[in-house]
């Protein structure tokens, strides 16, 4: 029985290799549309180990994954279904009924669910599996093999995963041509979600079919498509589309230019560019281009009144000096520009430049165009003001005098010209002042006092909490909280932390008063645990947890689930043994086996014995090889990943190992956690070594995500690595 559980797993690793090696297989060809589904750990009967279940569904993931038509998420155990199964059910048949696997579909968020058994009656060993649709609780298929050992499951496995996953044949189908005219129309399929193509290929069955284009009326016709091709003409009439037009003035004559038909208000044309005239006496007739496309046409046209007689317009000039001068016309609305036209009349010009006096000029227009030439006065230029020393006396002291306005800096006797001035005067803890200054004929002195701020008021906070030795901090602001701390007014966030609780964060908001914050910790719930007992023989012996990283000892506190039990002890053979916990303490009795001792060796030849015992006890390794005495697992790691990789590691102390061996034991861990590890091995005394393994890169794993499949040479890329120090 041992032989046979080792020999499933070897094929599972062959099996899983085999997929990693082959990753353009589940690359190729286009994406579909994949059910979620989940394989749950086959029943075991007849003389198997308790095991076999669990590494036949295994096994069955590995093999389904390989059709690329499922998304898996991870296998479940059988304790899972047996939660929502009747006991008898699972007891009377080992197979889980579609209504059970509904249940769990709904709980565990997957579309279809793989269950079955593995069996032995004789010398047959018979695997049979059924998939089972959780949203219809219907059976879509079902299959079994049968072998005489584990070598022929081994070849049927795939066989038996292609009957249970492989689509329903396609029905015959035929091709559907239409040809329409026009040739650029389009057809569509109105009953069927398929978009249409010359030549396409449909099942057996009736279709509607729709013919259209724009400016034609569409046409629809059923079509029946039996056991042969069918191949359709579709010829489309033009459509005709009322044009209306809606003139200004109401009575104005509308008429088609180039064409036969005579207009009225709606009349029917075929889709086009059609020319529109309008007219009426007493207004500018209009020609329009109206185009009718898919539907009626109303086309609104408005006539402009004809223009009285034009008046007979001449050109004015002013030619200035100097040339910038501005120009205006004071009697007209227009605005002046050099050979402006303007009707016969009077007019005055105003021509102004800065330093120069203003000069106004009347220009009579009669029946020609006008040149008036002006020259400007240039004013003298003005005396330059004497400067005066301004300085301003502020209180306190100590304030920062600022001319508003002006580039220049002020120092006490600044010189300034006469004006208007603003000076500005600052102080931190002061209300800044401004004020006016006007210096005339002599120096200013100018006494500013600034008024002080009020003091902020500040305000107590007080957080009670429960328990009352919580620890309480102020998040995001510099000031340490003690109870009564005084804050200005404003939010805040405090934390509320204690160990065993759950953190808790609250926003508080202090206005005008003294502000006092209840905040009560919820404990943390502890996990269900339970006690294990290993009662070796002989007593003495010692025993390991192998896939845990707690120590062992008698009565030791667990978690629910599966753990590998190892005792050993001097002269006796070490021995593994699977432990199940799930809802009560377990006692485990170990009787180990006694190892034959050889006879003693005599004394003329001890020194080829002292030879002998030293290397029975140092065993000498090889270059690349390396005697693992302790494994010790990345601490940045959370619990649940760092037991699983101890697990899958664990198993190296008190081995030699080699460079692939790490490989395949680093696959291992990222087929289940996501993470990819590189080894430092530091070498210790009496030729052993101390294997570290610490994380490289890891792929965050949702629960309804899987980790993408990656073979040894990628996992080599992706981070993996062996140093040795």
């Amino acid at each position: 029985m041992g032989k046979t559980v080792v020999k499933l797993i070897a094929l599972l690793l062959a099996l899983v290799g085999g997929l990693l090696t082959e990753p353009g297989q589940a690359a190729s060809g286009p994406p579909e549309k994949r059910m979620t589904a989940t394989v749950i750990e086959f029943s075991v009967r007849g003389d198997l180990n308790e095991q076999a279940g669990a590494i036949i569904a295994d096994l069955m993931m590995s093999a389904i994954a390989n059709t690329s038509r499922f998304t898996l998420k991870d296998r479940l155990p059988l304790s899972a279904a047996a939660k929502i199964a009747k006991a008898q059910e699972l007891g009377s048949t080992g197979l889980l009924d579609p209504k059970t696997a509904a249940e769990l579909g709904r709980l565990y968020e997957v579309d279809a669910v793989v269950t079955g058994g593995v069996y032995k009656l004789g010398d047959l060993i018979t695997v049979t599996a059924r998939l089972i649709d959780t949203k219809t609780a219907s059976l879509l298929r079902s299959g079994q093999i049968q072998g005489k050992d584990i070598d022929t499951i081994q070849v049927k496995i795939n066989e038996l995963a292609s009957m249970i996953t492989a689509p329903p044949e396609a029905p015959p189908t035929h091709a559907l041509t239409v040809k329409t005219d026009p040739a650029d129309a389009s057809v569509r399929l109105t009953n069927d979600s398929l978009t249409y193509q010359p030549g396409m290929r449909l099942p057996t069955g009736d279709y509607e079919l729709e013919v259209s284009k724009s400016g034609y009326l569409p046409h629809k016709e059923a079509v029946q498509i039996g056991d042969q091709d069918v191949n359709l003409t579709v010829v489309l009439e033009k459509a005709r589309y009322g044009l209306t037009v809606r003139s200004e003035p109401a009575d104005a004559q509308v008429r088609l230019i180039g064409n036969a038909a005579t207009y009225r208000p709606g009349v029917a044309l075929t889709p086009g560019d059609y020319q529109i005239e309008v007219s009426r006496d007493g207004y500018v007739s209009r020609k329009v281009t109206a185009r009718i496309v898919d539907g009626d046409l109303s086309v609104p046209v408005t006539l402009e009144k004809t223009p009285a007689p034009r008046v007979e317009e001449y050109r004015l000039t002013v030619v200035v000096d100097p040339p910038r001068a501005a120009v205006r016309l004071l009697n007209a609305k227009q605005t002046y520009q050099s050979g402006m036209t303007l009707a016969p009349g009077d007019y005055t010009v105003e021509i102004s430049q800065t330093g120069y006096e203003s000069a106004r000029v009347p220009v009579r227009i009669v029946d020609r165009d006008v040149t008036v030439p002006v020259s400007l006065t240039k004013l003298p230029e003005p005396a330059r003001p004497a400067s005066y020393r301004l300085t301003v006396r502020p209180d306190p002291a100590t304030a920062k005098v600022r001319l508003v306005g002006s580039k220049t800096a002020y120092k006490p006797g600044i010189p300034l010209a006469p004006g208007n001035y603003t000076v500005e005067v600052s102080q931190k803890g002061y209300e800044t002042r401004q004020t006016s200054v006007r210096i005339v004929d002599g120096d200013m002195t100018v006494p500013v006092a600034l008024t002080k701020l009020p003091e902020p008021t500040q305000y107590r906070l007080s957080v009670q909490t429960d328990p009352p030795d919580a620890q309480v901090r102020l998040r995001g602001v510099k000031t340490r909280y003690r109870p009564g701390v005084t804050l200005l007014p404003g939010s805040y966030t405090v934390e509320v932390s204690r160990s065993g609780y759950e953190t808790k964060q609250t926003s508080v908001q202090i206005v005008n008063g003294d502000v006092t914050v209840p905040v009560v910790l919820v404990k943390q719930v502890q996990p269900l645990q339970y006690r294990l007992t290993v009662q070796p023989t002989p007593t003495n012996a010692r025993v390991r947890l192998v896939n845990s990283a707690f120590t062992y000892r008698p009565g030791v506190a667990l978690t629910p689930g599966s753990y590998i039990v190892e005792v050993s002890s001097s002269g006796y053979g070490a021995k593994r043994q699977a432990v199940q916990i799930a809802d009560g303490d377990v006692t485990v009795p170990v009787e180990l086996e006694k190892i034959a001792t050889a006879p003693p060796i005599p004394s003329s030849s001890s020194s080829a014995a002292s030879a002998a015992s030293t290397s029975v006890t140092s065993p000498t390794t090889r270059p690349g090889e390396w005697r693992i005495a302790s494994v010790q697992v990345d601490s940045g790691l959370n619990d649940l990943d760092r037991r699983e990789v101890q697990r899958i590691l664990g198993g190296y102390a008190g081995r030699t190992v080699t460079r692939d061996t790490l490989l395949d034991g680093a696959l291992r861990v990222y087929q289940a956690t996501g993470i990819t590890l590189r080894f430092v091995v530091q070498s210790g005394a009496g030729g052993t070594a101390s294997l570290h393994a610490r994380v490289s890169r890891q792929v965050r794993r949702t629960y309804e995500s899987s980790i993408p499949i990656m073979t040894r040479s990628q996992l080599e890329s992706a981070g993996f690595g062996v140093s040795v120090e």
